[in-house]
């Protein structure tokens, strides 16, 4: 606790040496794990989460990241316009953009979702065009760009980089790049090249010098092996060639290659430059004032001289108030959405307090409608601290571009808000204020809605201040849920402010709910009287007639009257004063600003990057000591190069294969866009033959992705047309399951191993005829075929999360599909993405392995070498709109499709590769004539079921899978059960002792009501933990897997334990810290009823989840219906006063009226009320009279009892007797309680079919095809 941990490190990068000069651009050329990254990192001054450096490097420099940021050129653009520029904002926005967009082909995007891994949208390679766009936006003088073209074809890579350095030599920008697969077209782009070799520098100088030095030192270049690729393969120890003619010890490992590049002349000319750049401009006086010079002029005078952002924070609020308009008008779905929730909030709850009267009665269900308008507000803003927690991605880029400033960001928000806000408060209190009756004045109402408003707005900057200061949304959620009691429990509702502990009152200081709850009471109580009805009246009937011997039961009320002033009621039962409203609106304007302010002071602090360093986690008792592995010289993925070629008799064959043709003919894909229908696919025929590697190619947005989806019967929207034949009949449900789909994004359960990932596709998608056994062996092969034992015991993780690599996920990627046997087809997106020329050369080596064992296998593919497009038996390569420009076999050393092009024109050169040089070709509209190659004969095939396992043994495997994955998902469960264990104890200890004087009776019952609360705390835990399964269902595991149920299942079945856990936790820590009877059978009822509300409460988050496609608006209809549950319960409001349209069917059909009910009930039962001084209401009995004779006929037909009954003065009358007295009042009865107990059964019974039944509709219903 108190020592000091020595934390291990590791030296990623060491003495690495280069320049560049103004307008010139270096390729940083390294395997993965070589410190490519890393050294981008550094030179870009992103270096936070190193443990130590040391850098002499002084230039502003921005770099792109690998992830996609979801933000307009145009916007970012206005953030970054020079001072000196006379074109006004838009102007110069809209003109810069649409060159921009026009430059790198997105001209037709520009109405585009730009989307992400899971939300369809504009294609990858279109996407990271936007991210290059958004990076060259930033105006930078040095930029680093780390693999910028991934996922980018090989024509769009060369344009982009000839765009990137073109652009540096007419602007005097200086460019650093790190790329895995480059083209000879690419490499001959920059000036110089630096090859990094396990974090050393082997070689740095100008790019025409790097191959022959490489000879020189006695390292051979194969023939076609192009510069780039040969300078890589030297750090590989499978890959590189000796020259036979080598003189001397060839240099192999990274410290000889680094000594021997110190001692050659390629240093000493690096040296020289290095010299000369010093001289030339590290020295030169007059250029380092010229561009600082530069950088003023292009600068605003009011912009912070250490900011990175060359516009001060006014514009910069301004600039990002506008662009939160734009998104909001661009998913105004979701803003009307959640304004119909507003509306249908206060239509339904409105009416259950219709016309409250001006009594006792109605003084309570009018504080309590005015609490449950702060309430519904209060939840709504639950849903901004997911929101502020994944918003610092977006905020760290646009910091390190020198956009904004994070703190801009959440002023602007805050700003922006303001109407939104209030035209959503103003519409609720139009709907809400009048149907309750509140005083019908212009002031009252205004105060009314300015109050709401402001503690809306109060709120919401509360946990917009909650999400910026945690660092993942577990916590976030855990802040969040434990922020509920705090804000509200204090607010001086139940317990009132008279009745409340001191040693948790000061907490209401902390909230803006009770100063709003004190100034909406006071607002509306104070001019008003209370006037007591005849029945309110103490004692009342025929006999009593005479004023003077009665007494009003309102607090505050004074012997012989019949009524009481609102400003006295307010003082007496909350301790309330109007004199104090304009001071709470004040208070909470000031809490509103502070908030924003911690806001921005949070976001400021936490928006920074993650570590990147390799730390993967192992499976406990399962860890290995890395260092005890065996060293291998050669990577994983020459290795498995070595596996592939040794193992042509070790059992491979894929059982169940059969030589299978596919053959599609006339595909057609059409969705609906903006109301219209969009064709993506026109009329594609082609086949895939047994033992042959099909390529499918083309620019990005061609429709590549969009083609392999349909082809593997993966697309549940949109229209389909062609017919898809699999040896001459067509596709039967088992299609799916017996091909593999290998996605271009590695999306796995990240909780699994990569051993137990495998294991689950082997076991769920092998026949079910297969011994287990055998799956298992099968497993085992896969992972020594991969090279993936020493990480087979490590969780997969999340991309970007450190613990695998981008080569690694891949390779497990393609591992869960190889696991599955499929016996029909492989389809593989972009298997290449992300890895290095050698690695995609042995994972295309591999996959040829594959298709020798007569599975067709068909990938695209973006920027394969001319070595790796060889390897392809055929390609079908598609025009933009979906069209085929060409079907057929690539031929040896691709003459066939070389000179296809070639009879229409398009000459290939002698040293060009062939796949740039179809890519380019297409591009430029040369080919444009639509090839369709007829399929040949096909052959027969058995039909089997759409599962390999039955759905019982789908709902087995899933349920374990997901156990496994909750069990290890910490965060989540700690924020659940630490959430919920607070707010039961700071509930419980708020309510303390309650007893059972008639304002202990209250407290109990509200102190239940706040405690049913535990269901939307954690609602958005659970609802979060449920979008990332069906996510990764969705992505990648519906096409015949597993089926939807099993997942349902799984998720409501691996739930339900930890509810009993929680809600157990829950009960034991509050039941008898509140006070309720130590008898076995009541505490045994009450537990039983708590048990049930977790089950209830895992069926009404899941179906929340069910009804809306995302957290967001699952939030939002979260804190509408639970508002709705709480109000018709009849705990705040009786069931003898619901107005007359909801009293006979609304109460009997809410779940939680029977949950209350049996709880109160039980606890309620039997015991004596003893009332306090201040729960008597006193009068005075006639002369000659005692109390007990005056009320005598009063008593014997109401609940309660005279203290006093000697007494002939001041009479003291408790209303109830024994608490079964005060459960009538609420329509509650204890001899009905195992009925009651039998219809909550049956509620959480109803949640779980609802959710299936939802949920079918959603997703589980086919797609419909013409």
């Amino acid at each position: 606790m108190t020592g000091k941990r020595k934390t291990p490190t590791t030296q990623i990068i060491r003495d690495a040496n280069g320049v560049v000069f103004s307008g010139e651009s270096m390729l940083v050329l390294g395997r993965p794990g070589a410190g490519c990254t890393t050294l981008l990192k550094t030179l870009a001054n992103s270096h936070g989460h190193f443990w130590k450096y040391r850098v002499n490097w002084h230039m502003l420099v921005f770099r792109t990241k690998r992830w996609h940021i979801d933000i307009g050129p145009k916007f970012a653009l206005r953030l970054r316009k020079p001072a000196n520029e006379t074109r006004s904002d838009s102007e110069f926005a809209r003109e810069i953009a649409d060159a921009s967009l026009s430059t790198v082909g997105l001209s037709h995007t520009t109405d585009t979702i730009v989307g992400n891994a899971f939300v369809r949208g504009v294609s990858g390679g279109e996407r990271k065009r936007v991210t290059l766009i958004e990076a060259l936006s930033a105006n930078p003088a040095v930029a680093a760009w780390d693999n910028p073209t991934r996922g980018l074809d090989g024509s769009s890579a060369t344009e982009f980089v000839q765009f990137v350095t073109s652009t540096a030599r007419d602007t005097g920008m200086s460019n650093i790049v790190t790329m895995y697969q480059v083209s000879e077209t690419i490499y001959d782009c920059f000036d110089w090249v630096t090859v990094l070799y396990d974090g050393r520098t082997i070689f740095c100088g100008k790019t025409d010098r790097a191959k022959e030095y490489f000879i020189r030192l006695g390292f051979e270049c194969r023939d076609r092996q192009t510069t780039p690729n040969f300078l890589t393969s030297v750090t590989s120890p499978a890959d590189r060639l000796i020259r036979k003619d080598a003189a001397g010890i060839v240099p192999t490992d990274p410290d000889q290659l680094a000594a021997a590049f110190r001692e050659s002349h390629e240093y000493l000319k690096l040296q020289k430059e290095i010299e000369a750049y010093h001289i030339q401009v590290g020295k030169n006086s007059r250029l380092i004032q010229e561009f600082r010079d530069n950088v003023q002029q292009i600068r605003s005078r009011w912009a912070p001289k250490l900011a990175i952002a060359p516009n001060p924070l006014p514009k910069q609020i301004w600039i990002t108030i506008f662009r939160y308009y734009q998104l909001l008008w661009g998913d105004k779905r979701t803003f009307l959405t959640i304004l119909a929730f507003v509306v249908l909030n206060a239509v339904i709850n409105g009416p259950a307090y219709y016309m409250a009267p001006k009594d006792e009665t109605g003084s309570y269900e009018k504080s309590s409608a005015l609490f449950f308008a702060l309430i519904y507000f209060y939840l709504n803003a639950l849903t901004e601290v997911v929101s502020t927690v994944k918003s610092r991605s977006i905020l760290l880029k646009q910091a390190q571009y020198g956009f904004l400033h994070p703190s801009a960001f959440v002023i602007a928000q805050a700003i922006a808000d303001i109407p939104i806000s209030f035209f959503q408060c103003l519409v609720f209190s139009c709907l809400y204020y009048f149907s309750i009756d509140l005083q019908r004045t212009a002031s009252s109402f205004w105060i009314f809605v300015l109050i709401v408003f402001a503690h809306y707005t109060a709120v919401q900057s509360l946990f917009r201040m909650l999400g910026a200061w945690v660092p993942n949304i577990s916590l976030a959620l855990m802040m969040a849920g434990s922020a509920i009691p705090v804000g509200l429990l204090y607010s001086g509702f139940g317990p009132t402010r008279p009745t409340q502990h001191r040693w948790g009152s000061w907490l209401r200081r902390a909230s803006p709910s009770p100063y709003a709850l004190e100034a909406l009471i006071g607002n509306e109580f104070t001019g008003i009287n209370l006037t007591c009805s005849e029945s309110e009246m103490v004692p009342y009937g025929s006999s009593y007639t005479e004023l003077q011997y009665q007494t009003c039961s309102i607090t505050g009320s004074l012997k012989a009257h019949d009524s009481v002033a609102g400003s006295v009621y307010l003082a007496d039962h909350f301790g309330y004063t109007r004199d104090h409203l304009w001071r709470n609106f004040g208070i909470v304007v000031v809490l509103w600003f502070l908030y924003t302010v911690l806001g921005s002071i949070g976001l400021t602090v936490m928006t920074r990057e993650s570590g990147g360093s390799q730390s993967r986690i192992f499976k406990l008792s399962k860890q290995r000591d890395e260092e005890s592995l065996p060293k291998s010289a050669a990577s994983s993925s020459s290795a498995t190069q070595t596996v592939c070629e040794d193992s042509q008799t070790d059992g491979m064959r894929t059982e169940g294969a059969s030589d299978s043709t596919f053959t599609f003919t006339d595909v057609s894909y059409t969705v609906a866009h903006d109301g219209e229908d969009k064709q993506l696919l026109h009329k594609v025929s082609g086949y895939a033959r047994p033992g042959q590697l099909t390529a499918l190619m083309g620019a990005s947005g061609a429709g590549k992705t969009t083609l392999l989806d349909t082809l593997a019967q993966r697309k549940r929207t949109g229209k389909i047309e062609g017919t898809f034949r699999l040896n001459s009949e067509l596709l039967d449900e088992s299609f799916e399951r017996s091909c593999g789909f290998v996605m271009q994004q590695d999306i796995h359960e990240p909780f699994a191993t990569v051993r137990e990932a495998l294991e689950f596709s082997a076991h769920s998608r092998q026949p079910a005829h297969i011994s287990n056994e055998n799956k298992m062996a099968y497993v085992e092969h896969i992972i020594h075929l991969l090279d993936l034992e020493n990480i087979a015991e490590a969780l997969v993780g999340q991309p970007g999360d450190g613990q695998l690599s981008v080569e690694e996920r891949k390779r497990v990627t393609i591992g869960v599909e190889l696991a599955a046997r499929p016996s029909s087809l492989l389809f593989l997106d972009e298997p290449t993405s992300g890895l290095d020329s050698q690695a995609s050369f042995e994972l295309v080596l591999f996959l040829r392995r594959i298709a020798a064992e007569g599975i067709p296998v068909v990938c695209t593919i973006h920027q394969p070498s001319g070595v790796l497009f060889d390897m392809f038996d055929q390609v079908l390569l598609l025009a933009p709109g979906g069209r085929t420009v060409y079907f057929g076999e690539t031929g040896e050393k691709s003459s066939e499709v070389v000179d296809y092009f070639g009879r229409h024109g398009a000459i290939i050169g002698s040293d060009t590769n062939p796949a740039e040089f179809i890519l380019s070709t297409l591009n430029s509209s040369i080919a444009s004539k639509e090839t369709k190659i007829n399929s040949s004969q096909l052959y027969a095939s058995s039909s089997q079921n759409k599962y390999a396992l039955s759905l019982w043994a789908q709902t087995i495997a899933v349920t374990k899978r997901h156990w496994i994955s909750v069990w290890r998902d910490g965060m989540y469960n700690f924020s659940k059960i630490a959430k919920s264990f607070f707010v039961s104890m700071f509930i419980a200890f708020s309510f303390f002792h309650a007893g059972y004087t008639l304002q202990g009776l209250q407290s109990q019952m509200i102190a239940l009501l706040l405690l049913s609360w535990i269901i939307p705390t954690t609602c958005a835990d659970l609802q979060d933990l449920w979008f990332r399964k069906w996510a990764i269902f969705t992505a990648r595991e519906q096409n015949g897997i597993y089926d939807w149920r099993a997942l349902l299942t799984a998720l409501i079945v691996v739930e339900i334990p930890w509810q009993l856990f929680t809600y157990t936790l829950f009960y034991l820590a509050t039941y008898w810290t509140v006070g309720y009877p130590n008898e076995t059978p009541v505490a045994g009822l009450y537990y039983f009823m708590w048990i049930l509300l977790g089950i209830f409460g895992t069926g009404y988050s899941h179906l929340l989840a069910a009804l809306f496609p995302s957290a967001n608006l699952g939030g939002y209809a979260n804190s509408l219906f639970w508002v709705i549950l709480m109000i018709v319960s009849g705990v705040l409001t009786p069931h003898a006063y619901l107005n007359d349209f909801y009293r006979p069917w609304l109460f009997w059909i809410d779940p939680m009226r029977y949950f209350f009910g049996a709880s109160l009930g039980s606890v309620l039962h039997g015991v004596a009320v003893e009332c306090s001084s201040n729960d008597l209401v006193v009068f005075d009995a006639p002369p000659g009279s005692t109390c007990g004779q005056y009320t005598a006929a009063f008593l014997g037909s109401n609940p309660g009892y005279i203290v006093n009954p000697s007494a002939t003065a001041d009479c003291s009358y408790c209303p109830y007797s024994v608490g079964d007295k005060y459960l009538d009042t609420l329509d509650y009865s204890y001899g009905q309680r195992w009925c009651i107990w039998a219809v909550f059964v049956g509620f959480c019974c109803t949640n779980f079919v609802l959710v299936y039944v939802v949920v079918w509709f959603t997703k589980g219903r086919g797609q419909r095809r013409a």
